[in-house]
């Protein structure tokens, strides 16, 4: 079994030394893990950054925007945006980084698509559904 755990030791320490120039630039310190119960853990963005929830896009439904003391609307979040736009970047509910104009143009699709369900949530002044309550 040591052999094993010294070679799972070898891989794991290769995986930091490869992707730790882009956890760097995410400003993220963590590295992988690995320990004597043969449990490997990779580091979380999302606990490791702190993150803003800007909303919800589950399949079948119109985005559910979640307000919130930096925005309120599409255009205070656009707002937001460029103003910290190096401090934060967008991950999507697959943990995928998008790009921000790719955020927008989906759920901009997903708010015109008549046959999406719509939340019981009232509407924005720009026509997405909005709330201030706190997602799980």
């Amino acid at each position: 079994m040591n052999c094993l755990n010294n070679d799972f030791s070898a891989l794991v320490a290769q995986y930091n030394d490869k992707f730790s120039g882009a956890l760097s630039e995410m400003r993220i310190d963590s590295r992988c893990e690995f320990d004597d119960n043969y449990t490997f853990y990779l580091p979380n963005i999302r606990d490791l950054c702190g993150y803003i929830h800007v909303g919800k896009l589950s399949h079948g439904w119109k985005p559910l925007m979640q307000a919130s003391e930096h925005f309120h609307s599409i255009q205070t979040l656009m707002q937001w945006h460029e103003e910290n736009k190096q401090d934060y970047i967008f991950i999507n509910e697959e943990d995928e980084v998008v790009a921000f104009d790719e955020y927008l143009a989906e759920i901009n699709d997903r708010n015109q698509n008549p046959e999406a369900k719509e939340h019981e949530w009232s509407k924005g002044t720009d026509g997405f559904d909005w709330t201030h309550t706190r997602f799980s």
